[in-house]
């Protein structure tokens, strides 16, 4: 059924239709069951509602990326350590200038900031925006200048050659506005990469009404496909260079176990979250690999967009 008091937050529309019901699977900070619609016309799916004054509610202290000791972890992690550091070289091999300027929006302690710079010794300043103030420290002692904010308050005059929004976008309420802000932080010459879940995918077909791992609820407020991330990408003032897809092993593994834990199959608690479950990793290792050897002829879990200025 069509809703006519919403609006797309990503192209305006008010063809809303009805998505999908969902909770927090992973780390139980509310019961509430929160409702997640589409836009008929983008395609793009949000949640209804996003509980954005309850940020340290839906956050807590024990989230992933807040407690991650990165750099030292899994086999998976450091395959995928690897994997970024190739694509970062890459990428800055395309951008000019001597003395990069670098920034990362919603990067915790700064590590995917250390893997860049050790990927080009023209990267010279680096910068880290994120909620987390814990993560202060760590940044700063790996050389990074440390911004705790919400990316939708940051502001600077400086210039950056490479911005970094990994899994963050989904996060906000309002994304053209925060794409927009990035636009005006980026140099002339300079490229934005964007990771975010894809919503045109198998897991999410499978999922979608048994709390897709994809919606991480209630924490994923915006969702996006191809077509409707490269549309705001250029309402926003940005050109798209490329968009490809890569394995999304979390929202597998999310999907699964949060099913199976409200189930009560296993046991999944705000003391005990799901990402923390002896099987969490096991299930991510074989989505990892379900998703690569599909990705040739198939739209797999998550999206890598780069763009650049439109002029």
């Amino acid at each position: 059924m069509a809703s006519d008091s919403l609006a797309c937050p990503v192209c305006g529309s008010r063809g809303i239709n009805f998505f999908a019901h969902a909770r927090d699977a992973e780390y139980y900070t509310s019961h509430k069951m929160f409702d997640y619609r589409q836009c008929g016309d983008c395609g793009s799916v949000f949640l209804e509602s996003p509980p954005v004054d309850q940020l340290r509610a839906i956050y807590p202290p024990n989230y992933y990326s807040y407690r991650a000791a990165q750099g030292s972890g899994s086999l998976l992690e450091r395959v995928k350590s690897r994997l970024d550091s190739r694509l970062f070289k890459k990428l800055l091999g395309q951008i000019t200038g001597d003395a990069l300027n670098v920034l990362d929006v919603g990067g915790g302690s700064g590590w995917l900031l250390t893997l860049v710079r050790t990927a080009s010794n023209r990267v010279k300043r680096t910068h880290e925006v994120d909620l987390d103030e814990g993560a202060r420290s760590a940044a700063e002692a790996a050389g990074h200048v440390f911004h705790s904010s919400r990316i939708e308050d940051f502001s600077t005059a400086e210039k950056f050659d490479f911005i970094l929004m990994l899994n963050l976008i989904e996060h906000v309420s309002d994304p053209r506005a925060v794409l927009s802000a990035m636009r005006q932080l980026l140099s002339p010459g300079g490229l934005i990469l964007i990771k975010t879940p894809n919503v045109d995918t198998l897991d999410c077909r499978l999922f979608r009404n048994r709390n897709w791992g994809g919606f991480h609820c209630p924490r994923h407020f915006v969702l996006f496909n191809r077509q409707s991330l490269t549309s705001l990408a250029q309402r926003c003032g940005l050109k798209t260079v490329s968009v490809s897809y890569t394995q999304g092993a979390p929202q597998w593994g999310c999907s699964i176990l949060g099913w199976m834990g409200l189930k009560g199959w296993i046991r999944i608690s705000p003391e005990r979250p799901l990402y923390t479950h002896k099987l969490y990793p096991v299930v991510c290792a074989f989505a990892a690999a379900f998703d690569l050897l599909r990705s040739p002829f198939m739209r797999t879990a998550q999206m890598f967009a780069i763009f650049r200025p439109d002029s």
